[in-house]
This record gives structure tokens, sequence and C-alpha cells, in this order.
């Protein structure tokens, strides 16, 4: 009988050890929180104060979300400068996936640019804004603005924008700011379905969605440079470090480039309230 018992044991020691790790893989689900009022995206913590952050460690990162029927509502401080990389010249890229899966079909690509008065009024029109002459003129009589433009892209990288005007649709903005030795990042993303903007997540309040940040490494531009000096071939094969901290098997060589970050996260959607 002792015998029996021990074998029992350790059937039951060898099942929790295959189901301890398959919990702790189906990860963390991190509920946002609902909106009223709307944050305003300014760049700014002090709307923020009392919502539960959420700490992604290996990147320096919190977090913490809102959402209301409209819009989700991101705000990201970056608690150690080093991990910032060249983001402010990549932009931050965030994907949203409704299949559970980290799928990369869908993503609003985040960057802040100097353009000129002919430029803003073509990206403007671009998203659908409809423009008078009057404020077309007022645009181009300044010689250059510097915007944070939100656009909807494919998984080649792609802008992709609204067939037309898109009425009662808040289109996707962000603003970043700093805060002591914080740097805080602010964002917006329309809830709406993709057919009527391409930037909708396409998910309604108390759904599930599953989030991708992706941040820093090279652009094309630095690739192109890199090339011209003969230092990055193809410039395919940079060594990048994501939220798991690993590196992919190569030693990390400074003149590849700074690094690319990157991690997912599963959110739950407030209802109404």
């Amino acid at each position: 009988m002792k015998k029996m018992r021990s074998f029992v044991g350790l059937i039951q020691i060898f099942a929790l050890l295959i189901l301890v790790p398959a919990l702790l893989s189906a990860g963390e689900i991190v509920p946002s929180k609902w909106a009223a009022p709307p944050p305003s995206i300014d760049g700014q913590i002090e709307e923020w104060q009392g919502d539960t952050m959420t700490s992604q460690k290996n990147v320096g990162v919190e977090y913490a979300l809102r959402n209301d029927g409209s819009n989700l509502y991101v705000l990201f401080i970056f608690k150690d400068p080093k991990y910032l990389s060249s983001l402010e010249m990549t932009g931050m890229t965030l994907y949203a996936s409704t299949s559970g899966k980290k799928d990369k079909d869908y993503a609003v690509k985040f960057v802040k640019k100097t353009v000129s008065g002919e430029q803003l009024i073509a990206y403007m029109e671009k998203q659908g804004q409809a423009l008078s002459e009057e404020r077309k003129q007022e645009i181009i009589n300044k010689p250059q603005f510097v915007v944070f433009e939100a656009t909807a892209v494919n998984k080649k990288g792609e802008e992709i924008f609204p067939s037309g005007p898109v009425p009662d649709v808040d289109l996707p903005g962000f603003r970043n700011g700093r805060q002591q030795d914080q740097i805080i990042y602010e964002f917006r993303i329309p809830l709406c379905s993709r057919d009527l903007h391409p930037a909708g997540i396409g998910a309604e309040p108390g759904k599930d969605v599953k989030l991708g940040f992706e941040w820093g490494g090279m652009t094309p531009e630095m690739k192109e440079a890199m090339r011209g000096r003969g230092g990055g071939g193809t410039g395919t094969d940079m060594t990048t470090e994501t939220a798991t901290g690993r590196y992919d098997g190569q030693v990390p060589d400074v003149t590849r480039g700074p690094k690319k970050y990157s991690f997912w996260v599963d959110v739950k959607l407030a209802s109404a309230q």
C-alpha cells in the first residue's frame, strides 16, 4: 500500500511539473480601465494618477491602459532611457490582434516628423480630413511643422489610408513628454472596424485584444548609410534584442546599429459603466 501511495504521489508531482509551466506560459491578462472622461493625448501623466501600472522590467517600461466605447488609450513610460534605442527615428509600432495570436498583419505606426506645409496637407487629406482652401493656405504659409504621424501599416510596413473622409471616428494619435527622469508616451487607437478606418482595432468594449509594441532598431536610411560605409552588408543580419532579453546567438556588435525591442501583452477591454 505504501508503494502504491508513493507511486500515486510521483504521478501527481509529474502532473504538476507539466501543468505549472503551461499555466505560466499562458501569460497575464492586463485589464483596461474604463475611460470616463477620456484622457487628453498630451504626453503628460497627471490624468493617469491612481491607475495601476504594469511593469515590463526587461525593457525598463511601465504602461497602463484605458478604453471607452470608441478608443483604446495607452500610457507608456520609459523608466530607463537606455531602452529608448532609436525610438525618435523609428517610431513606435503598435500591433493589435483579435485572433488571440501574435498577428503582424495590422499595426499603427506612431512617429514624430518635421514636414513642409505641402507634405502636411497631403498627409491630412490621405487620412480622410477635409481641408478648405483657406485652411490649406494657412498651412502653406508656415515653413515647417512638427507632426505626430499615426498611420496604419500592413505587414510589409506599407502605409494604408482610408478611401475617403471618415466621419465620427477619432483618428489615431500620440504625444510624448518628459517628467523628471521618465520619458512618457500617450497613444490613442480607434476601436472601430478596419473597414471603417484602417487604423481601427476592430474590437468592442469587454473583448480581448492582444497588443504588441515594437520600437528601435534601424531605419531604412540608417541601413542605407551603413551599406554605403560597408558596415552592414544587406542590412538583414543585425543583432537585435527583444523583451525576452535573449540575443539571436551572435555576439552583439555596436557597428550594426541600435537594438530593436518588442513585447506582447493580452488585454481585456473594459465594458461600459
